[in-house]
């Protein structure tokens, strides 16, 4: 794995968004994120992008991550039974139904188009989450399923998943800003070392976790700085979690994913 300059990403950052353009985003209400951000421009979206037309309709302001750029890799854990709960999770029909509100998406192309020039690409996780995958976490917590306790949630008993706010009654998710992410290696595929897997339940997953190898806490520091500049807010109890501003008074939706092209 190639150790990664922090300082050199970040100037290459800066350099692309200045060339895009990129102007202040609105702050939603408490519930979104509560800082100026840049908006990127129609400059990140990638031509060969599926066509809308052809994907089921979507509440206005809404798109699929694939119309906006094909080439941010894609695993949507939820629509697998490779999560946290073991089950692919209600409202996740279709593998590659990565869906984002559409200024959101358009940053995360700049993202993408910006750690390309290090060889860097993004995998994204989990994008707009359905409030019905909410209900379904909640159910699934009240459960005594532990069988995926030793990947995901090893210090911990069920309930506590409640009192530290990992599993909570409403989610960010559901206003179509936040995204779950990690870094790859765009010539392998091969995700970068972050110190710990996306969902896992743990203090290892906080940005400044102690005990993270030099390299781990790097790339962590590089995905962060990307998403600061394109104007996503990270959460710092999971190194994989950025918000975008979202308009305020937005509502926590829920629709099924399904998929598109």
């Amino acid at each position: 794995m190639h150790l990664r300059s922090v300082s050199l990403l970040s100037l290459a950052v800066a350099s692309m968004l200045a060339v895009a353009g990129c102007s202040a985003g609105t702050v939603g209400s408490d519930s979104a994120v509560g800082s100026d951000s840049a908006v990127g421009s129609d400059s990140a979206v990638v031509s060969d992008a599926r066509d809308p037309a052809a994907c089921p309709v979507l509440p206005d302001g809404f798109a699929y991550l694939n119309t906006i750029d094909p080439s941010i890799d894609v695993d949507l854990r939820y629509a697998s039974t490779n999560n946290f709960t073991g089950e692919v999770v209600d409202g996740y029909e279709e593998a590659n139904a990565v869906v984002l509100r559409e200024d959101a998406a358009i940053a995360l192309a700049g993202v993408q188009a910006t750690l390309a020039d290090a060889g860097l690409g993004l995998r994204v996780y989990d994008g707009f989450r359905p409030t019905r995958a909410v209900d379904f976490f909640m159910e699934w917590a009240l459960t005594d399923d532990d069988r995926t306790r030793a990947d995901y949630y090893p210090s911990f008993e069920k309930p506590e998943l409640f009192e530290l706010g990992y599993i909570a009654e409403q989610s960010g998710h559901s206003l179509g800003g936040t995204v779950d992410l990690t870094l790859i290696e765009l010539d392998t595929g091969e995700a970068l070392d972050m110190g710990g897997q996306f969902d896992l339940f743990d203090e290892r997953s906080h940005y400044e976790a102690s005990g993270l190898s030099e390299t781990a806490f790097e790339n962590r520091t590089v995905l962060r700085e990307a998403m600061l500049q394109a104007g996503f807010e990270p959460y710092p109890q999971e190194w994989w979690h950025f918000s975008y501003p979202v308009p305020a008074g937005a509502e926590r939706l829920d629709f099924a994913l399904e998929g598109c092209g």
